[in-house]
């Protein structure tokens, strides 16, 4: 079937989807862009698609209208344990050698459901976990499930779903960890649940990773059926942040659809069980620290409480370090600021970039070993006990955690990191009324504030940015029930 709007009208309209949004449309996919862009239209209001593509076009795009197109120009199906073969890949392979190795590590898994949709894929891995590990209670176990879709999170945070998310899936996974509902709906255990973090995320425009927004250092990444819809320059970046995000030798695990192998250029490629994935290397172990001086908290931007040096001041080694840490080549930064601290123990900034770098590389116990000296070092500082917060709460050490960001809270009532921090470790321990208060305030603290301000603490988070995911946030407390 052609397609019925004005091909100059979908021309430039593609462009703008690839450059804005990510998606990719060329001139084959055009009649499914119609088609996309009749939902859209009717989603917004407009009677006409082409008027509603003429209005797209007339302003920038609002993050509201970037999340009504991407819930009609991509395919919002999913259902429990889909691409068998891949969970069988993570069943049989992958998730019992991570096993046996962090048995004597810390028992700890971190996993990201990139894309989760209404989050059968994130249920279906804390299933598997639950399945594969006897002594669950005793691990700390973090499962993010991320979307650009706040419909699609919502129905997620609900944890309601019918049969048609169930083909393929044995009676016994519905009968041990669904409870049936009225209407012959089933519901996800509580149990089960609980082990899912939700987030709206966006892989194109959001930084990652990131310890605020939970996206650094994992063990292993779902991201299917998601690269597919990029362009193929977005689709490369896209894939070069998610090795970023990964430990070394962590796993990406997309779909048979979203690419050949030359787009995960930068993993190693591994066929397991039948299927396809790609594995980020082993790194050199690191030498070993200076026994002088132990190691520090997170990000680049200077600490609240303390100016940064002079540009025409700060050392080369710190100017190297930052570049590669933002190029993702984390081992080296911190193999560089070791030396460098060596002899500038009192370089800050160099000491949270640092504990960034180890953050990144999962080496909490180093990046904590910083914060708990920062701390030492200047007890008044909001910035060092919120760092310190973003750690623990990563260990797995929440109520820690929520002493830490009560403390900075304390020391500066306008940080609106910590509230957004605050807020968000109170919905992971169930506590909604706390949760929205924080919510409510990092909401009001933003307030009057220039949308495309960068915010302190933050790597390169705007106002506008937060203001969003908050909203989205706040609108999973009341969509889904605990």
């Amino acid at each position: 079937m052609a397609p019925s709007l004005p091909e100059p009208l979908l021309a430039q309209f593609s462009d703008c989807l690839a450059a804005r949004v990510g998606l990719h449309f060329p001139r084959e996919r055009w009649a499914e862009l119609t088609r996309g862009i009749d939902l859209v239209a009717a989603d917004l209001g407009f009677s006409d698609a082409a008027a509603c593509v003429r209005h797209l076009l007339s302003a920038d795009l609002t993050q509201a209208q970037i999340e009504v197109l991407a819930s009609h120009l991509t395919i919002g199906e999913t259902y429990f344990f889909r691409e068998p073969r891949s969970f069988d890949a993570l069943a049989e392979h992958v998730l019992p050698d991570l096993i046996r190795a962090r048995r004597t590590e810390g028992r700890s898994l971190r996993i990201w459901s990139a894309a989760c949709c209404t989050g059968e894929e994130a249920y279906s891995i804390a299933i598997l976990l639950d399945r594969l590990i006897p002594d669950l209670a005793d691990w700390n176990i973090t499962i993010l499930a991320t979307d650009i879709n706040p419909r699609f999170l919502r129905r997620a945070a609900e944890g309601c779903y019918n049969e048609w998310s169930f083909r393929g899936v044995g009676r016994d996974i519905k009968d041990k960890y669904f409870t049936r509902e009225a209407g012959g709906s089933f519901r996800i255990i509580p149990r089960i649940k609980a082990m899912v973090s939700l987030a709206y995320h966006n892989l194109v425009e959001d930084r990652f990773p990131s310890i605020e927004s939970n996206t650094n250092a994992m063990d292993v990444v779902l991201c299917r059926n998601v690269l597919m819809y990029f362009s193929p320059d977005r689709a490369r970046a896209v894939v070069g942040y998610l090795h970023r995000a990964l430990r070394d030798g962590g796993w990406l695990i997309p779909a048979a659809v979203d690419g050949a192998p030359p787009l995960f250029a930068p993993f190693v490629l591994a066929d397991i069980a039948g299927t396809t994935l790609y594995r980020k290397r082993e790194a050199a172990p690191p030498p070993p620290a200076p026994s002088a001086e132990p190691i520090v908290p997170l990000r680049p931007p200077a600490p609240r409480s303390e100016p940064a040096p002079d540009a025409g001041s700060r050392p080369g080694a710190y100017q190297t370090a930052a570049a590669l840490h933002e190029q993702g080549r984390y081992g080296e930064a911190s193999d560089l600021l070791i030396g460098h601290l060596a002899s500038a123990p009192k370089d800050v900034p160099a000491m949270l970039l640092l504990a960034r770098t180890y953050a990144n590389q999962g080496r909490l116990a180093e990046a904590l070993q910083w914060c708990t000296k920062l701390v030492a070092a200047d007890r008044l500082s909001a910035g060092h006990h919120y760092l310190l917060a973003m750690v623990q709460q990563e260990m797995g050490a929440l109520t820690e955690a929520a002493a830490s960001l009560h403390r900075a809270l304390f020391l500066d009532p306008q940080f609106v990191l910590a509230h957004f921090a605050s807020a968000n470790l109170a919905r992971i321990e169930g506590k909604r009324p706390e949760a929205r208060k924080h919510y409510r305030n990092t909401l009001g603290l933003l307030e009057g504030r220039a949308p495309g301000d960068i915010l302190p603490e933050s790597e390169g988070l705007t106002v506008e940015r937060l203001r969003e995911i908050v909203r989205h946030a706040a609108a999973m407390i009341d969509g889904g029930r605990a």
